[in-house]
């Protein structure tokens, strides 16, 4: 299994596809399986619905492929784990073209600047590597990772000079 994980906005979806296509793996996307099966709700909070992140990971158990969601750097699964980052300014921009209201953006932003999925995973996985996408595009991205899975070897990210401004 792996597990691409981090902040709304970082390129989860457009990765864990474009890497399933190039390893011919399936991919599961957490926010449809939340959609779609009621016991993985634990209800909601404003538009977003919360998960039973222990039901979760049972359903996630055997899964053979590629997984993507922001949550799951909450749970612990056995699994190569990648943690998308992007520089909270940039992070903003996408978020903006994505409609996502200004609480959720802002939410969103400090999530990122603070280390929030990284800190999470450290909790729940030994090993685990970052991919900044700051920049780049999809076909940039996608290269940079399949090189830094062969040894996983990732980015080093730092966005603590975001706060100094």
């Amino acid at each position: 299994m792996i597990v691409i994980t981090g902040t709304p906005g970082t390129g989860k979806t457009s990765l864990a596809k474009a890497l399933g296509k190039a390893f011919d793996m399936p991919v599961l996307h957490v926010n449809d399986l939340v959609k779609k099966k009621k016991k993985l709700q634990a209800g909601k909070e404003g538009s977003s619905i919360l998960v039973k992140l222990d039901e979760l990971k049972k359903e996630l158990k055997g899964f053979d492929g590629i997984v993507e969601g922001h949550v799951l750097c909450e749970i612990a699964l056995p699994a190569k784990v990648i943690v998308l980052r992007t520089k909270p300014e940039e992070l903003k921009t996408r978020l903006d073209k994505r409609r996502y209201s200004k609480k959720k953006i802002q939410e969103n932003v400090e999530a990122e600047a603070l280390d929030y999925c990284l800190i999470k995973t450290k909790e729940n996985y030994k090993k685990f590597i970052q991919l900044d996408t700051s920049g780049l595009s999809l076909d940039a991205s996608l290269g940079r990772l399949l090189f830094m899975l062969e040894d996983m070897q990732g980015d080093s990210v730092d966005w603590s000079d975001y706060f100094m401004k």
